[in-house]
């Protein structure tokens, strides 16, 4: 590990990883997802064939999960565009490997990652792998990786030039361990803080959800969002097509010893109690985009928690 940031280090910009279809990156070496459906999990396994695979996946499970998030993320428009004819940018095919490596795959790569997550950029374009646009990692150069980093508009990487070395890391959504909160994040120390602390997901995890909490899944943390998806000022932290909106009793987490953060690009993130962000924790529940009300309440207090329960069957009609 290197030593940490010390004074007269400068942030150059942050910014962040591209929207992506859902779709496989063909690397050297490719690696082919498997999904759990409804768990939300998913782990890389190495495969022989160099050509991309692609399974339909579901949305259950009480939380988002990671990689198959960056797979998707596509829908939500959060990064660079393809060519008129249909082939991938080259830019962006770089944005999207990015995305993949600095979250999920920097120790499968050997790839030496300080415990904020930052990388040396020229190690990045050392690895031997390739883009969906079929160029090899080793072509592109730093000015390759800076655009990159500009085009996106979610602001989900952060650029840092440390005594003359360019590094980069993802600014939230990791799943390799080596990464430290507290490294990586802003703590939240108090309610004052956070004006809205939502989390935005989909009608059928709401049983499971109230029945097992939010959970981390193969991610380090629960992701919030710092405001609803409408909201210009919002960048990252959730999906537009979300229907059912989870806000957090941040004052109470705190209270009760829950550890919030913020990431640069304003995520609010949770370890939860052993990854977990249990009902007690949920200040409403709400429809979204109609912002009807959701009754939960039985829940916090925890009553019995099944499918025959009448209050869980209210919640699942008035949805």
């Amino acid at each position: 590990m290197w030593a940490s940031a010390s004074n007269g280090v400068r942030v150059v910009r942050q910014s962040a990883f591209y929207s992506t279809p859902f779709s496989y990156l063909r690397f050297g070496m490719s690696y082919m997802a498997n999904h759990n459906n409804f768990s939300g999990g998913s782990s890389y396994m190495p495969s022989i064939s160099s050509s991309a695979h692609s399974r339909k996946s579901g949305r259950g499970g009480s939380s988002d999960s990671g990689a198959r998030d960056d797979r998707r993320r596509g829908r939500d428009g959060g990064g660079g565009r393809g060519s008129k004819d249909g082939r991938m940018d080259k830019i962006d095919a770089l944005g999207r490997l990015l995305t993949r490596i600095l979250r999920h795959m920097a120790s499968q790569m050997n790839l030496e990652m300080r415990s904020d997550g930052f990388v040396r950029v020229r190690d990045l374009l050392r690895l031997n792998m390739t883009t969906f646009a079929n160029i090899r990692l080793s072509s592109y150069t730093v000015d390759d990786i800076r655009e990159a980093v500009r085009r996106d508009n979610k602001q989900r990487f952060s650029l840092l030039e440390e005594n003359g070395e360019l590094l980069i890391r993802a600014n939230q959504g990791h799943t390799v361990n080596v990464v430290e909160s507290e490294s990586l994040l802003k703590p939240i120390l108090s309610a004052d803080e956070v004006s809205v602390c939502v989390h935005g997901t989909y009608k059928k995890n709401l049983e499971s959800i109230l029945q097992s909490g939010l959970k981390r899944m193969k991610r380090l943390h629960v992701h919030f969002s710092s405001g609803l998806p409408t909201d210009n000022e919002v960048i990252s932290g959730m999906r537009r097509d979300v229907n059912v909106l989870i806000f957090l009793d941040v004052k109470k987490a705190i209270q009760e010893g829950m550890k919030l953060y913020i990431s640069d690009n304003k995520v609010i993130l949770t370890e939860g109690f052993d990854g977990v962000v249990p009902v007690k924790f949920f200040e409403k529940i709400e429809t979204w985009p109609g912002r009807q009300p959701i009754p939960f309440r039985e829940f916090r207090s925890g009553s019995q928690n099944s499918v025959e329960n009448p209050t869980l069957a209210s919640v699942i009609l008035v949805v």
